[in-house]
């Protein structure tokens, strides 16, 4: 069953079109992430969803009966968590969860935060205030307060960009098996590619004012339908067309052929691909190598080799690719 479906999608501000034509939809239990540059409308997507947008086009129709356009109360099931956790300074953290329950009775209502507060590993904080916190348990304390009223669907704006790396890790694969279990309906924003990839059913990138691309982050990153996907889900390498030649491999006046980065394999081992070192970065467990074709001095590219590959000045270094690796997409 459908959580969400999002059909003929547009928007506009004044006479700025920011989305036309966006489609998709999110089953239950579905994380779906909207990927693309700032100002490509995804939170647009998010706030129109949530009755925070009301002048869109299309149709958003939630639990597959109640059409948003035509029923204002659809969004009752909807829970919305902000990047910045919109927590209330002047309650405490159970005081912050149970806000949104005032139509239980008061035993009900204690009862329910208590499961939240044990669920989200929160019970030693329960009476302090939210500047007490750190950035984790806010983010634990917002997430339990939009989970409390039991939502159907749950949009996340950016849910983990003010919390460190290791953290961020860590409550993403807590939400995510907190979305599993409740079978919610999940649609997150990020600028992380990483991120994306790791924790979603489903990504949808916008570009040009419309949906590019849907489907499984492994469809996405091995079949991107074009160079920017292809670019903007991770690192690759543009390869010229005089080197595609010399690999027989047939690419269009539209298309381009690329490599990604962890597939372009340097070495010492004689190819057909002769490359120039123009930078050397020093990565810790690893070096990263700019280096540009012998043959065509214009076109850089970047590889990535092993803290102690033996760098000898006196030797040419190859480039070794595997054919089966070159993807060949529309420019």
């Amino acid at each position: 069953m459908f959580g969400i479906a999002i059909k003929n999608f547009g928007i506009s501000f004044g006479n700025m079109e920011i989305l036309k034509e966006v489609s998709f939809s999110v089953k239950n239990g579905e994380i779906v992430t909207l990927l693309g540059p700032s100002g490509s409308g995804k939170s647009t997507i998010l706030r129109s969803i949530a009755s925070l947008e009301h002048n869109f086009e299309g149709e958003i129709t939630l639990n597959e009966t109640c059409s948003l356009e035509k029923n204002s109360k659809c969004n009752k099931d909807i829970g919305y968590i902000f990047q910045d956790y919109a927590l209330f300074p002047h309650l405490d953290v159970k005081e912050n969860i149970g806000f949104a329950l005032f139509n239980l009775s008061s035993t009900e209502k204690q009862r329910r935060v208590d499961e939240l507060l044990k669920q989200f590993d929160l019970i030693e904080h329960r009476n302090k205030q939210i500047h007490e916190l750190s950035g984790g348990q806010q983010q634990r304390v917002s997430i339990a307060r939009t989970i409390a009223y039991n939502p159907k669907i749950l949009l996340l704006d950016e849910p983990f960009s003010n919390l460190d790396s290791i953290l961020r890790d860590k409550t993403k694969l807590w939400l995510k098996d907190i979305i599993k279990k409740l079978g919610l309906s999940a649609i997150l924003v990020t600028h992380d590619k990483k991120e994306a990839l790791s924790i979603s059913d489903k990504i949808g990138i916008l570009h040009n004012k419309t949906l590019v691309q849907f489907g499984t982050p492994q469809e996405l990153f091995k079949n991107p339908t074009n160079l920017y996907i292809a670019q903007f889900l991770g690192d690759v390498n543009i390869l010229p067309k005089s080197i595609t030649k010399q690999l027989g491999v047939e690419v269009q006046e539209d298309e381009t052929a690329i490599v990604r980065v962890k597939e372009s394999f340097i070495s010492y081992k004689k190819s057909d691909i002769e490359l120039v070192i123009n930078q050397i970065s020093f990565c810790g467990d690893y070096y990263e190598l700019s280096l540009y074709f012998k043959e065509e001095k214009t076109f850089f590219i970047k590889a990535v080799v092993n803290y102690d590959f033996d760098f000898n000045e006196e030797k040419s270094i190859y480039l070794n690719i595997s054919r089966e690796n070159i993807l060949v997409v529309k420019t």
